[in-house]
């Protein structure tokens, strides 16, 4: 089922009932400021199971954990260098994507396959998200609507591949195919995996540290 929000002021009602939904272990897609995304409750064992089904994945593969700012975000890792948390406060929200260690507080249900315990944090600046983020105050765990070895763009498309899969897909119209940078933040260096959106400004950050 499509769903339609304010493009530039959500409705309120419309985030917390997905945000009760999402609670009970449905599961959504949203448009981000990269791709559609797949999303569930990070604590909801039934919604990232559905993930896991929906998009056929290995149970070793990793999500994603969407934060609403680095505050939320700071609670499930286990250490978070000056440096790092300089550049996340500079670039975030953002099309970035850092990968760090993760501590016992984050959801099970979210990092129960993880044997190196790294996750992948996402502060996204796309308004529908940052707005349920508020709301549902907790974090959400996600993957990138991808199918037969591309991601899926259209709204329309989307609809047939998943409609009958997830609760709703919300309409943020056609997207350009554009990933996430991807940080790798270590105890003591910070590091680029994938060149992605965005990537100068993580470039000239790293290099003028």
């Amino acid at each position: 089922m499509i769903l339609y929000l304010h493009p530039e002021n959500p409705e309120v009602r419309k985030l917390k009932q997905i945000s009760e939904r999402l609670k009970d272990g449905a599961v959504y897609i949203f448009p981000t400021d990269t791709v559609y995304a797949i999303v569930a409750d990070a604590h909801s064992k039934l919604g990232v199971e559905k993930i896991y089904t929906i998009r056929k994945l290995s149970k070793d593969k990793p999500l994603s954990l969407m934060c609403k700012d680095i505050s939320m975000a700071s609670n499930f890792i286990e250490y978070l260098p000056n440096s790092a948390y300089r550049l996340m406060k500079r670039v975030t929200p953002g099309p970035f994507t850092f990968v760090l260690k993760a501590n016992k507080n984050l959801p099970k249900p979210s990092v129960a396959h993880h044997r190196d315990r790294q996750i992948g944090i996402r502060i996204p600046d796309h308004i529908y998200l940052s707005e349920l983020l508020k709301i549902h105050d907790s974090p959400l765990t996600s993957t990138s609507a991808f199918c037969d070895d591309e991601f899926i763009i259209d709204i329309d498309d989307l609809e047939t591949i998943y409609g009958n899969q997830v609760e709703g897909i919300i309409d943020g119209g056609i997207v350009k195919t554009e990933l996430s940078t991807i940080v790798q933040i270590n105890d003591d260096s910070i590091g680029l995996i994938r060149e992605g959106k965005g990537y100068e400004l993580i470039f000239s950050e790293i290099s003028n540290t």
